[in-house]
């Protein structure tokens, strides 16, 4: 059975490869849908009422086959007042679950929610990473987890992206060895999706995999900003353990240069500003984890590289969505593969309607 299901998925990629390496050789236009932080487990106020992270997910999924009609603004971007048409796929950047604390669900039971949900509801590839509470859940977190460690939701990510030729299991996935790393050709452009960031791990499998090509564009999708989270980095102190005291996570692979998680990791910063900038073929970053929807220039420590960044909201926790349900978005990409030009737009999905869907702000680069 297990066989079986590599070959399917096997196969699946190479019909999606070929068809988008056609639709580049044709000069056609790659559209995806990007989103993040869906954090099953939790609730929040939505359309007049409590309602669980379930249910407001599929409200978000029942926006994504409005897409197909809804017709784009007139604002210079690529298929300006043109329907955006049938999404190639989506993505999602991971916190597909919560952290287990205050009588949160187990990461189990919300993979199974996401699970009937999302894989049951989308007729086109999903790509994933892992965010910071799918790992905490795994590995542990510094104010303890309740109940304890569970995997499940790590374990499933890294089954369901890498396909490795024994599964892992919540009693078998190992944080240390099991990393979600790969590489969508699209033909004249490579998506590349790390788990949760570009860290030193990553930096080096990205050195192996991708930057041998250095002509072809790449788009990078994972789930921390490029100034990624002091407290994420491995602890620098003591026994680098995660603990209550010193209250770093652990997540990514690279110690801390700062000793504490009130300051900034501006040294880890600076590494992957330096790692950018040597490789100009890194042409778009996206990310989750800070929850709103935000479009900006990251420059770096020292100033040395101009790298357009996408910022997308959570259905959940959105920093201003969670107070404002009609600010609810997740961002749609048209991309013109001859021309080399991406446009990513903000996509209002709870409409007062429900049967259309209003855009927000938009962003155009050329690469």
């Amino acid at each position: 059975m297990r066989t079986l299901r590599k070959l399917l998925f096997l196969l699946c990629w190479i019909l999606l490869w070929a068809g988008l390496r056609d639709a580049a050789a044709q000069g056609r236009i790659l559209r995806f849908v990007y989103c993040s932080d869906l954090h099953y487990g939790l609730e929040r106020e939505f359309r007049g009422g409590r309602a669980t992270s379930s249910e407001v997910n599929r409200a978000m999924l029942e926006a994504f086959p409005m897409l197909e009609k809804a017709v784009l603004p007139e604002d210079g971007g690529v298929l300006a007042g043109e329907a955006f048409g049938e999404a190639d796929f989506v993505v999602c950047t991971g916190d597909i679950v919560n952290r287990m604390q205050a009588g949160v669900q187990t990461a189990a039971e919300s993979w199974a929610e996401f699970e009937r949900d999302w894989l049951g509801a989308l007729d086109v590839p999903l790509y994933l990473v892992p965010g910071n509470h799918d790992i905490s859940n795994a590995i542990g977190y510094p104010k303890g987890l309740d109940p304890g460690l569970d995997a499940t939701v790590a374990a499933e990510i890294y089954n369901r992206t890498m396909q490795p030729d024994t599964l892992r299991s919540a009693a078998t996935f190992d944080y240390s060895r099991d990393k979600v790393h790969y590489v969508v050709d699209c033909g004249g452009l490579r998506l590349v999706f790390v788990g949760m960031w570009l860290d030193a791990g990553m930096r080096a499998w990205f050195d192996r995999e991708v930057a041998a090509d250095s002509l072809t564009p790449v788009f990078v999708f994972t789930h921390d900003p490029p100034n990624a989270d002091t407290k994420h980095f491995t602890n620098p102190r003591g026994d680098h353990s995660i603990n209550a005291a010193d209250r770093f996570e652990n997540l990514l692979a690279d110690t801390a240069r700062a000793r504490s998680v009130e300051e900034d990791a501006i040294g880890n910063w600076r590494e992957l500003e330096q790692f950018f900038s040597r490789r100009p073929m890194i042409k778009a970053y996206f990310h989750g984890d800070k929850n709103y929807c935000e479009f900006y220039t990251w420059t770096g420590v020292d100033g040395s590289i101009r790298l357009p960044v996408f910022r997308v909201d959570s259905p959940m926790k959105g920093e201003f969505s969670a107070g404002d349900e009609a600010l609810l978005s997740f961002l749609v990409a048209t991309v013109d593969m001859e021309a080399r030009r991406l446009t990513v737009r903000e996509c209002l999905w709870n409409t007062e309607g429900r049967t259309t869907v209003w855009w927000g702000s938009v962003c155009s680069i050329s690469y």
